[in-house]
């Protein structure tokens, strides 16, 4: 009976360990025709579980990679990419406000797959819970309002700003101050400065990291007249008339209101001031006097100014009409010039007493014939006028003159020789000749000889020859 146990037992072992080495055969010739073999990929890292009231500090950069080595059948591991394997580090656990090192979890889709190596294997994580938190905003008020003004409340608009970010920074924050300056306004101030944050230990704190509701505030300060007191504006009272020719073309006034001070029903009927009373009769210049102003009693200047008025003064601006009769200059020697138009007209604009007082040798028109010889030109005249004083010439009419230039000549008549004069011959020239009568004396009558003038001269000359 023993005997035939132990021819089972052998039996038996025999049996498995035959099992074993064909499996281990089968195995053998399996790799040999799908070996294995080992790859590395870069696979994205991902983070998971963060909770909505956390902000992640480190690591700042969120795109990471983790390198893996994994192995497997050449016919699997072959056809792998690295969306088949995935990598999370899992922020659900991580505590506020401390360092905490995670693991990086790796995973294969693929079971079949071994993976060998990770790099890295975790990472040193920091959160911080994010709470939101109203800061009052606090004005800072500086300067004061124009005298005889006072300065209501200070409308603040928000009055809070509502400021999200790390609690340890936000929790630190205490107030929000804006500063705006007066400068002796004396109307109702309206500004928008930008808040500067400041932490529980009274110093600036930075907001970069934080988000704000808003990054202005709006202040209104109301100013008003006090009791008593009234901006009014001055009014020139001005006396005479400038001289003639003149006008007043600007009145100014420096400054153009002042403050006064009564009795508030006295300066409600108050509409305006007005300055003592300023000559201008007969000015013909501008000026600058200062002057006081002529206060109804009870009402005085609240504070003290001086009052300039810039007074302008100009001649009136008009056109004047000049009629010339033009001089020829240059013309050559034994030359001619008749000008076709006798008048040239000249128009002039400017001041009105300049004007007025022009002599009449200060107008002239003058014909430039310098080097022209016998014929007939167009000529633009020249028209002298002293620009000096402020005039400018506007037209010459006509814009061209025709001159025609012509040689003079000497005409010689011959009288009978046997002809004698006598003491009682007489000569008669008319005032413009053509001719000129010769009485020869009794028995001889009357001759009519012809002249022509040789120069265009003021006194003409007449020329003739006689032979008896």
């Amino acid at each position: 009976m023993i005997k035939f146990a132990r021819s089972i037992l052998a039996n038996l072992a025999t049996l498995i360990l035959s099992f074993i080495l064909a499996v281990i055969i089968w195995f053998n010739a399996l790799r040999g025709d799908d070996p294995t073999r080992t790859l590395f990929f870069q696979i994205p890292l991902e983070l998971i579980g963060r909770p909505d009231s956390a902000i992640l500090i480190s690591p700042s950069n969120t795109s990471q990679t983790v390198q893996i080595a994994f192995q497997g059948p050449a016919s699997i591991v072959t056809n792998l990419t690295d969306q088949n394997f995935s990598a999370t580090l899992d922020l659900s656990q991580v505590p506020f406000g401390v360092d905490t090192q995670v693991p990086i979890n790796v995973q294969a889709t693929n079971t079949e797959i071994t993976l060998i190596s990770q790099s890295p294997e975790s990472l040193t994580v920091h959160l911080e819970q994010t709470i939101t938190r109203d800061i009052p905003v606090e004005l800072d008020l500086r300067g004061s309002v124009a005298i005889g003004y006072s300065q209501g409340e200070a409308l603040i608009d928000p009055e809070f700003i509502t400021v999200s970010g790390v609690a340890s920074q936000v929790e630190d924050l205490d107030v929000a101050r804006v500063t705006v300056f007066l400068t002796n306004d004396r109307e109702t101030v309206r500004r928008t400065p930008q808040p500067i944050f400041y932490n529980r230990q009274g110093r600036v704190a930075s907001v970069n990291n934080m988000e704000l509701s808003t990054e202005q505030v709006e202040v209104t300060i109301p100013i008003n007249e006090s009791a008593g007191f009234a901006e009014k504006t001055i009014n020139v009272d001005l006396q005479g008339e400038p001289a003639p020719g003149y006008r007043i073309v600007g009145v100014e006034v420096d400054p153009p209101t002042v403050l006064v001070q009564g009795r508030p029903t006295q300066l409600d009927l108050l509409s305006w001031v007005t300055t003592e009373p300023i000559d201008v009769n007969g000015l013909t210049e501008s000026f600058q006097p200062q002057v006081a102003l002529s206060l109804p009693d009870g009402v005085t200047l609240a504070e003290v100014d001086e009052i300039t008025v810039n007074i302008t003064i100009e001649p009136f601006r008009t056109t004047s009409i000049f009629n010339r009769v033009p001089q020829v200059q240059g013309l050559g020697e034994g030359l001619t010039a008749v000008p076709e138009s006798e008048t040239v007209r000249v128009v002039l604009f400017g001041p009105l007493p300049v004007l007025n007082a022009l002599l009449e040798d200060e107008v002239s028109v003058v014909i430039d014939l310098f080097g022209l010889p016998p014929g007939t030109y167009s000529v633009e005249p020249d028209v002298n006028y002293p620009e000096q004083r402020g005039i400018e010439l506007r037209s010459i009419q006509p814009a061209q003159v025709t001159v025609q230039i012509t040689q003079s000549l000497t005409t010689t008549h011959s009288l009978t020789e046997t002809l004698p004069l006598t003491p009682t011959t007489s000569l008669h020239v008319p005032a413009s000749p053509s001719t000129v009568t010769m009485a020869m004396g009794e028995g001889w009558g009357a001759t009519a000889v012809p002249v022509i003038p040789l120069a265009d001269t003021p006194k003409q000359r007449y020329y003739w020859r006689s032979t008896f």
